[in-house]
């Protein structure tokens, strides 16, 4: 089953145009990886998916339903109402975290599911709670953000995500702002994930984490994808772009 379809994704800010024309899908259970130089797309790619910029054209399918239609070349939008359900379908992890730094590690996790889904302050507490166990975090239920490390940071990020039940995770540059020790444990907690079999795009710059996870890579280049396929396949290109790009990274 799709998950997610993006069909003809064109996105411009002012006079720079940033997505010149994306088509996408991701089956249920299927990692998605997005790599490429800076300036390529990919978060924006992402922020039009989860609605936090809105595409100027192109259509947006969540589980077979349209959030997005394309109609005479423009985007059109269903009702903001309407849109509202389609917020329970996926869950974004940034690169900053973005947790509230005035609530506990607990009210960061439980603030969504009791406002969004008004799920009753126990339930979304023993939800939680799973949550900070599963990803080692259970003693730093009390804690504030600048009290933790930011891996802990990043961890409790994904758990407030997970908190919602998503169909869908996106994450973008999730180790950015990282250091490599702190890289590896959200790497660990993203391949458990996969092992799951969570539904999930990933933006990153990891380029071994890439071809270890995914199911599928895309390389985006100029608002572009220039090259989709398997790991094996792009890490074995004959496309000396992807190539080059691949072999600064790669370890």
């Amino acid at each position: 089953m799709k998950i997610l379809e993006i069909n003809h994704m064109k996105k411009s800010f002012d006079d720079l145009e940033v997505i010149k024309d994306i088509s996408l899908a991701v089956n249920e259970g299927e990692v998605l990886s997005i790599i490429g130089p800076s300036g390529s797309g990919k978060s924006t790619v992402l922020r039009c998916a989860a609605m936090l910029e809105k595409m100027d054209s192109g259509e947006l399918i969540y589980l077979g339903e349209y959030a997005a239609h394309n109609t005479e070349g423009k985007s059109t939008y269903i009702s903001k109402k309407e849109l509202r359900r389609f917020h329970k379908y996926y869950g974004l992890v940034f690169q900053n975290f973005n947790l509230f730094p005035h609530y506990t590690v607990l009210k960061n996790i439980t603030d969504a599911p009791m406002t969004v889904e008004k799920v009753s302050k126990k339930a979304a507490e023993e939800r939680a709670m799973v949550l900070l166990k599963k990803l080692g975090l259970e003693d730093k239920r009390d804690a504030y953000p600048y009290q933790l490390s930011g891996g802990q940071q990043q961890r409790v990020s994904i758990a407030r995500a997970l908190a919602l039940q998503p169909k869908i995770l996106f994450f973008d540059e999730p180790t950015s702002a990282l250091d490599p020790e702190l890289t590896g444990e959200v790497l660990k907690v993203i391949k458990e994930l996969a092992k799951e079999k969570m539904t999930m795009i990933i933006v990153t710059h990891e380029m071994q984490f890439a071809k270890e996870l995914s199911d599928r890579i895309i390389f985006m280049e100029n608002g572009r994808i220039q090259e989709e396929g398997t790991p094996e396949q792009l890490f074995s290109t004959e496309n000396t772009r992807v190539k080059d790009f691949i072999g600064k990274f790669a370890m």
